[in-house]
């Protein structure tokens, strides 16, 4: 099974190790002190896997590929309102580039997180990064045996002063957003609704981790195309 390696570091550390080649890196866009990496970091590695720290709810959050679930960061009750949104800034293309949600979480975690999804209706379309000191053999080996409807795609089996190394699913890692289509949308029209699994009706697909749905909790637009509606006066 051909994996790719990650090392990942707060924006503080960058710098202070030497990074293989073939190796990806990955970073935070959230956080407090030296943890997020800066605009000049972020744009010297594009392809960097980027990571939602911050306990509290910012932009820059929903456009991360993966939310960090441990102290100090995002919560249980964060998890579906994240995952709602990056989903739907990841089929609109908000950030190209931006890659399916991945939840972090040590491994013995891995069933509260599992649960939190399945009450907020999340059954499916959500993959984790798993973190626990083994050998590259074993994070190997859980990684081909992944499976179910949230698959790991990620093992954090080495921790080190500057930097810790995982082994990765490359296609979770290829498989990222794409811009949407330049043309504008005509007079008298607006894209980005979509349609709710839950109460069969359209939400406005921007809005999503904001919206109440009559069958509770937030829309899910998960398995919607993108609308386009036309304003009739």
């Amino acid at each position: 099974m051909q994996l790719t390696t990650v090392y990942d570091c707060i924006g503080a550390k960058l710098g202070s190790f030497n990074v293989p080649s073939g190796v990806l890196l990955a970073g935070y866009v959230t956080g407090s002190a030296g943890v997020p990496w800066s605009a000049a970091q972020l744009a010297s590695h594009p392809d960097a896997i980027r990571i939602d720290q911050s306990p509290e709810n910012t932009p820059a959050d929903e456009l991360a590929d993966v939310i960090d679930m441990e102290q100090e960061a995002a919560t249980l009750a964060d998890l579906a309102p994240w995952v709602h949104a990056a989903r739907t800034n990841y089929d609109l293309g908000t950030r190209p580039g931006q890659r399916k949600p991945v939840v972090y979480c040590s491994r013995s975690n891995v069933t509260p997180v599992v649960n939190a999804l399945i009450a907020a209706g999340i059954v499916d379309g959500v993959y984790l990064w798993v973190a626990e000191e083994i050998t590259a053999k074993q994070a190997t080996g859980i990684l081909s045996e992944a499976g179910g409807p949230f698959p790991i795609v990620g093992v954090q089996y080495q921790f080190n002063d500057d930097y810790d190394v995982s082994l990765f699913s490359p296609d979770w890692l290829k498989t990222v957003s794409i811009a949407p289509p330049a043309t504008p949308p005509g007079p008298g029209t607006q894209t980005g609704w979509r349609f709710c699994s839950k109460c069969q009706g359209l939400f406005w697909g921007p809005g999503e981790a904001r919206s109440v749905c009559p069958r509770g909790a937030q829309h899910d637009g998960s398995q919607s195309h993108v609308y386009r509606l036309e304003f009739v006066k």
